[in-house]
């Protein structure tokens, strides 16, 4: 793990930067570019307030600041990105013991924490690393060098794959939320598919993914998830879709790949959403939507009929400007 103090010069080559002043001048802390001091490493945007003397600065830009080395690089955010992995703890050992029924089938690299429990014919990878407090259920398989947080629960047949970072409280593989109204209440439809996991995933603390009624609940590789998101029964979602924290998507619906939700979205069921699609923070989606398309909007629950109204209005309003305004300049 990396610590400070560390040269200019050192950091230039981690980030793979172009130096330029004292390469030999150490930096003791890393932080935010209106509150870095002459002894401080910032990485800047070149749009933020930055402190009138900073010790080092990463940007693509140089600042109009004093400095003592300046780091160029093409991308200030992979730069960062590549810094800050080295200042993450490395794989830890735990003190106590997890309980592991018999058949399950652990790598002698992984690590398991006390109070978790893997069920039997669950298979964990090489490098896994399995927090305190984790449940693991029946048959469920784990790629290498995933990461579990506490508290963590994994239903049965899941299977998650290589590189994951599952964080704190997420359920992966609760039952969907399947149910018949009858006369005598609502009868409970078993929910009895799996949910899949691929490579390269992050899921958020207190995320929910749902089981498939039959078949699988997919979330494919390279998909980022925020904290806070609810992915329903059947839901399939496309490589390096990014969600943020609060979005809710309902089951059965399809989204492509590299899509971008923002906070607060809400998705109804059975719906196919395109490739390259941005959707922005608090939109309702209620049909389906093609590829590279960018969305917004919602407006407050009213009785349906006024709503669908008023919505239909709405998106006929720039062509009523328009009339308007000949008729204005008739009327002149």
């Amino acid at each position: 793990m990396l610590k400070f103090p560390l040269r200019a010069i050192d950091i230039a080559r981690i980030v793979g930067g172009e130096i330029e002043g004292d390469g030999d001048f150490e930096v003791f802390d890393i932080k935010e570019s209106e509150n870095a001091g002459e002894r401080d490493l910032t990485v800047w945007n070149g749009k933020d307030k930055i402190n009138e003397r900073v010790g080092v600065v990463i940007s693509n830009q140089k600042p109009p600041v004093s400095f003592s080395a300046f780091i160029r690089v093409e991308n200030y955010r992979l730069a960062l990105a590549k810094l800050l992995e080295l200042f993450e703890p490395k794989k830890r050992e735990f003190f106590g013991n997890p309980i592991i029924e018999e058949g399950a089938e652990i790598s002698e690299s992984a690590i398991i924490g006390p109070f978790s429990y893997i069920s039997r014919g669950a298979k964990i990878g090489e490098g896994v690393v399995i927090y305190p407090f984790v449940f693991i259920g029946e048959d469920v398989e784990i790629g290498e060098n995933t990461v579990i947080f506490p508290f963590v629960y994994i239903g049965w047949g899941t299977k998650i794959g290589k590189n994951c970072m599952i964080y704190p409280g997420a359920v992966i593989g609760s039952e969907g939320f399947g149910f018949e109204r009858t006369a005598e209440g609502w009868v409970r439809i078993p929910q009895v598919g799996k949910v899949i996991v691929g490579d390269n995933v992050r899921i958020g603390a207190n995320v929910c993914v749902d089981r498939a009624t039959f078949g699988e609940t997919v979330i494919s590789h390279g998909v980022k998830i925020d904290n806070l998101v609810q992915i329903a029964h059947n839901v399939k979602i496309g490589e390096n879709t990014v969600i943020a924290a609060q979005t809710g998507i309902a089951g059965g619906t399809k989204i492509g790949k590299w899509n971008i939700f923002a906070g607060q979205v809400g998705i109804t069921e059975h719906l196919k959403i395109g490739d390259n699609v941005i959707i922005l923070a608090g939109s309702g989606v209620d049909r389906d939507v093609k590829d590279n398309s960018v969305l917004a909007g919602k407006i407050p629950a009213r009785d349906r009929l006024e709503f669908w109204r008023s919505a239909s209005l709405f998106f006929k309003l720039p062509e009523i400007y328009e009339k308007l305004k000949e008729i204005e300049k008739k009327l002149k």
